[in-house]
């Protein structure tokens, strides 16, 4: 069934997490997100510029403190040394989210799995820092984490809550989910990439994705 308009905009409500948030003027929303005068991370951290391609560099290791997640020595030299175990990130395929097959987001999956990992779990790089490192080298297939987007996806039921499941498990279902928000709501994210190209500030459709999630979930709070 298709939804309504939003009152004061053209723009119909976007349904995200499996329908159970819904984002009104969301094309409003993004616009406030996008300008510079209110101080947020996309103008800084989505147009840090290190090496210009998908390979990790030492500068893309620092660009978490730049959206909120602090990369202190400690967490710098720990991903310094998970780097070898993260090169994956520069042979994903060319391919967004939504158009993503199962066997991609299991590649995309696997990169967290290092999280599981005896030897670095619970040394202070979780979800939210590695995902900051990464989404960067490909913001159209790998996704922010955060607190917001975990409660976002799981406390409507959307995604089952699990204290066991691993990072990897984890990143795999919410892969899944983000791909059906991406799929079932398209034409909105195709409005949405022009909104964002004609503010001066062209975003993927994930990371669109993203704010809107993030935003809406911030206004919960």
């Amino acid at each position: 069934m298709a939804t309504e308009p939003s009152a004061g905009t053209g723009m119909a409500a976007v349904r995200l997490c499996a329908g159970t948030l819904e984002v009104e003027h969301a094309d409003q929303l993004l616009l406030d997100h996008l300008d510079p005068r209110n101080g947020y991370a996309v103008t800084a951290y989505d147009r840090l510029v290190t090496n210009g391609t998908a390979a990790l560099v030492d500068g893309d290791l620092l660009a978490p403190n730049l959206i909120g997640a602090e990369v202190d020595r400690g967490r710098f030299l720990l991903l310094r040394e998970l780097v070898p175990r993260l090169a994956g990130i520069a042979d994903l395929p060319p391919v967004g989210l939504q158009d993503a097959g199962d066997d991609v987001l299991d590649v995309v999956a696997a990169l967290f799995a290092v999280l599981d990992d005896a030897p670095y779990a619970g040394r202070g790089v979780r979800g939210s820092i590695l995902s900051k490192v990464l989404h960067r080298k490909r913001p159209d297939l790998v996704p922010l984490y955060d607190s917001r987007i975990f409660e976002s996806y799981t406390a409507p039921g959307a995604i089952e809550r699990s204290v066991h499941r691993s990072w990897r498990a984890s990143m795999t279902l919410l892969l899944a989910q983000m791909r059906a928000d991406l799929q079932a709501e398209a034409v909105a994210f195709d409005t949405l990439v022009a909104v964002a190209d004609s503010a001066g500030a062209p975003l993927s459709r994930l990371r669109i994705l993203d704010v809107l999630v993030w935003r809406t979930a911030e206004a919960w709070h």
